[in-house]
């Protein structure tokens, strides 16, 4: 009896102690592994982060205009060439009241075009892409009905709403 009473107060313990550093041991190595593969790709993370933060310092995010009725006939100019580029037809442009958003000003048109449905979506997608970043909203698209089997390229309207912004002062910015 005094054996096993000794056993279940002081090796017993003794043994759950033991064990549980063991395990935290174990944990502190798995993690020290971890943190060695982490370190190991520091340099190639940072030379990354590097390359990323000069791409993204270099590329231009506002409409240049020193007003807001400059800007959107920059805008509105850069449509044309992209639209012009991708084969299809501005039917109409309409100019949106510039809106201040985070310090800059949003500046937009209402557009309407047609042309061939490829042709349009060739376009928005270049708009998406452009240089600086174009914001498309409100897009809706009709097609005329072709017959099955016709070789006709299929026509479409188009209409949407495209916006930029312009960097600068807000206070003082004009409205177009």
């Amino acid at each position: 009896m005094v054996v096993a009473a000794v056993y279940l107060a002081a090796v017993a313990p003794l043994i759950g102690l033991y064990a549980d550093r063991e395990a935290r041991l174990t944990d502190r190595q798995v993690l020290l592994a971890r943190l060695h593969t982490v370190a190991a790709q520091l340099p190639a993370l940072q030379t990354r982060l590097a390359e990323l933060q000069a791409s993204a310092s270099a590329r231009k995010i506002t409409v240049d205009g020193s007003s807001d009725a400059l800007a959107s006939a920059n805008l509105q100019s850069r449509l044309q060439a992209i639209a012009a580029s991708s084969g299809v037809a501005i039917s109409s442009t309409e100019g949106l009241p510039a809106e201040n958003r985070a310090g800059y000003r949003r500046l937009g048109l209402r557009v309407a075009v047609n042309g061939e449905y490829h042709s349009i979506v060739r376009m928005l997608a270049a708009a998406e892409k452009a240089n600086p970043p174009l914001i498309i909203g409100n897009l809706w698209i009709r097609s005329g009905i072709r017959a099955p089997g016709s070789t006709n390229v299929a026509r479409a309207d188009a209409g949407f709403e495209l916006f930029g912004f312009r960097g600068g002062d807000t206070v003082g910015a004009s409205r177009p």
